[in-house]
């Protein structure tokens, strides 16, 4: 079986869980802060995911979602 790449990790949490923060992002993946920064700009950048903020207690969290179309794509509704 072919082992899944750090994008593909990524969107299948975010397909599973919905929006999730970084440190989410980073207990559910188990892939390491750095490079998940950049596989996440680079999904950004490509179209797949969104990112916005989520205000709790005062604080700003930067907070991750599938696009709609993405989900559409792979028949996730």
């Amino acid at each position: 079986m072919e082992e899944l790449t750090q994008k593909q990790k990524i969107l299948l949490v975010l397909a599973k869980r919905g929006s999730l923060t970084l440190e989410e992002l980073e207990r559910y993946t188990k892939i390491p802060r750095n490079s998940l920064l950049k596989n996440l700009s680079e999904l950004a950048s490509e179209g797949k995911i969104s990112r916005g903020w989520l205000h709790i207690g005062g604080k700003k969290y930067r907070k991750y979602s599938l696009k709609v179309s993405i989900l559409r794509e792979l028949g996730i509704d």
